[in-house]
């Protein structure tokens, strides 16, 4: 494809500009502005798009210690709108492969070892995982037990908790940090929870 807008090509290559920044991504490694994220060693991630039939936008978020960074890119037209959607899955499944899981995998480790785990933003929408379950982050908000959760979801720009009701019981913004991690957490614990001699006796 020719450099523009958007620009990739069958290696993996993957050029975006917009608003004066430029994020670009080869290999393991994605480039936004002047900050360079190796995928081996972020610790968190952000991504959402909210897709109408003539525009679109696209956020990406990357982060390893202090330092961070979030892209913005939209798209208006036809012919800009596919080539932002091919974009926006090449960015996506890149930080699905060479993040996520060891993002996750962290997370599980970290919540058998005692600690709490936060996914997406500060305030009332940011669910903490620790070794008991889920709980939205605010003052004696009721814990959902691993043994209570059924699955988790990614729809309309949320991630959400199901434990069997007509609504989920718990949800976040996917544009919060380590959001979009949570279900593959979640999947991990409950799997552990099955595995677990109290459930198997």
């Amino acid at each position: 494809m020719a450099a523009g807008k958007f620009s990739f090509t069958g290696s993996g290559e993957v050029l975006v500009r917009s608003g004066g920044r430029t994020l670009a991504a080869a290999g393991d490694v994605i480039v936004i502005g002047d900050r360079v994220f190796r995928l081996a060693e972020v610790d968190r991630v952000a991504y959402d798009a909210a897709a109408r039939p003539r525009q679109a936008s696209y956020a990406l978020g990357l982060a390893c210690g202090a330092v961070r960074s979030r892209f913005v890119f939209d798209a208006f037209g036809r012919d800009e709108l596919a080539d932002a959607r091919e974009t926006w899955r090449r960015l996506v499944e890149l930080v699905e492969s060479a993040a996520c899981p060891r993002i996750a995998r962290a997370a599980v480790d970290a919540i058998a070892a005692g600690a709490t785990a936060r996914f997406g933003s500060g305030g009332l929408r940011r669910i903490d995982a620790d070794a008991e379950g889920l709980r939205r982050w605010r003052w004696f908000a009721p814990k959902v037990p691993w043994a209570g959760v059924l699955g988790t979801d990614l729809r309309a720009g949320q991630v959400r908790v199901w434990t069997g009701g007509p609504e989920p019981e718990l949800v976040t913004a996917m544009a919060g940090w380590n959001a979009v991690v949570l279900p593959r957490v979640v999947g991990m614990m409950l799997a552990q929870e099955k595995e677990s001699p109290r459930n198997r006796e």
